[in-house]
C-alpha cells in the first residue's frame, strides 16, 4: 500500500484524492463482484443491523486509520509511519486477554518483544523528516485500527462472508471519504497520467486483494496471531522503498530490519509448539 501510495504521490496526488478514489474503485467492483455472482441476496439474510454491524465496527475503523496513514506518508518517511503502526499487534493481543477474548502465550509475548524492539530500531528520531504531526496520525492509526482488527473475531462478525465484509467496509470508507472530502486541501484531481499505475494498484492489490485475503485468514487464527502474521508488511514495505523509491537506512536500522521477521517466525513457531501440546495433553 505505502508503495502504491508514494507513486500516486509523485504524480500530484493528494490524499484526499488518494483516499477517495481507493474506496469508491474498490466499492464499485466488489458490488458489482456481488451481482454477477448472484451473491446480494445475502444482505437481506442479515439485515439492516448486520449491515450498520459491519460499518461501525469494521468499516469506520479501517477508513480513518487508512486516512491517518495517507496524509502521514506526506509527512515522513513510509518506513517510519509502517513502523510505529506495526505496535497494533501489542495492542491487539493485550485488549484481547483483558476482554478475555484470547488466551495468554509467553511465547507470542515473548516473539513480539524482539518483533517491537527490531521496529524501534528501525527509527531514525533524528531524521529531520519526521513531524509531529505524521507520529500523531502515525499512533492514531495505530490504535483505531487495533480496533478494527478485534472486531473481525467478534461472534456476530465471524459468520459473514470475507468478500461481504468487504464490500461493506469498502462502502463505509467511501462515504467517510466523501463526507470529509470538501474540507480537505488539494482536490481538484489535477495530476498527471502516470498516477494510476499506483492508483491501480493501490485498489486491485492494496484494497481488495490484501483486505479480502486477511478478513479471511483471520477468522481462522486469533486476532494476536494474525497481527503478528502481519508484521511482515513493513519488512516487504521498507525493502521496496530501499529498491524502487531510493530510501536509505541506517546499520542499527537494518538490524531492526533483520528482527521483525526473526520475531515473527519465532513466535509462530513457539505458538505452534504449544498448540500441539495442548492438543495431546487433551
Amino acid at each position: 500500500m505505502p508503495i502504491f501510495t508514494l507513486v500516486a504521490y509523485r504524480h500530484n496526488v493528494s490524499p484526499s484524492e488518494l483516499v477517495l478514489m481507493r474506496f469508491t474503485g474498490a466499492t464499485l467492483i466488489m458490488w458489482l463482484y456481488l451481482a454477477m455472482a448472484k451473491k446480494t441476496a445475502f444482505i437481506k439474510t442479515i439485515g439492516l443491523r448486520g449491515t450498520l454491524r459491519i460499518i461501525i465496527m469494521l468499516g469506520i475503523p479501517f477508513s480513518l486509520s487508512i486516512v491517518a496513514k495517507f496524509i502521514a506518508f506526506t509527512t515522513m518517511p513510509v518506513g517510519v509511519v509502517q513502523a510505529i503502526f506495526y505496535g497494533y499487534p501489542i495492542l491487539v493481543m493485550l485488549i484481547g486477554i483483558a476482554i478475555g477474548r484470547e488466551t495468554f502465550y509467553i511465547s507470542r509475548l515473548f516473539g513480539y518483544v524482539i518483533i517491537f524492539g527490531g521496529i524501534l530500531l528501525t527509527l531514525d528520531l533524528k531524521d529531520t523528516r519526521i513531524t509531529t504531526t505524521g507520529l500523531l496520525l502515525s499512533f492514531f492509526a495505530t490504535f483505531i485500527y487495533s480496533w478494527y482488527i478485534l472486531s473481525i473475531r467478534d461472534k456476530k462478525v465471524l459468520p459473514i462472508g470475507s468478500d461481504y465484509i468487504t464490500s461493506f467496509v469498502m462502502l463505509a470508507g467511501m462515504l467517510v471519504i466523501l463526507i470529509a472530502f470538501p474540507f480537505m486541501p488539494n482536490n481538484d484531481f489535477t495530476f498527471s497520467k502516470g498516477a494510476w499505475g499506483g492508483i491501480i494498484g493501490l485498489i486491485f492489490i492494496s484494497t481488495i486483494g490484501s483486505f479480502y485475503a486477511f478478513n479471511t485468514g483471520a477468522k481462522h487464527v486469533d486476532g494476536s496471531l494474525a497481527s503478528i502474521i502481519m508484521c511482515f508488511e513493513p519488512i516487504v514495505t521498507i525493502i521496496f522503498e530501499i529498491v524502487f523509491l531510493g530510501g536509505h537506512y541506517s546499520v542499527r536500522q537494518y538490524l531492526g530490519i533483520i528482527m521483525i521477521p526473526t520475531g515473527i517466525i519465532l513466535s509462530l513457531a513457539l505458538s505452534r509448539q504449544k498448540q500441539q501440546t495442548e492438543i495431546s495433553n487433551d
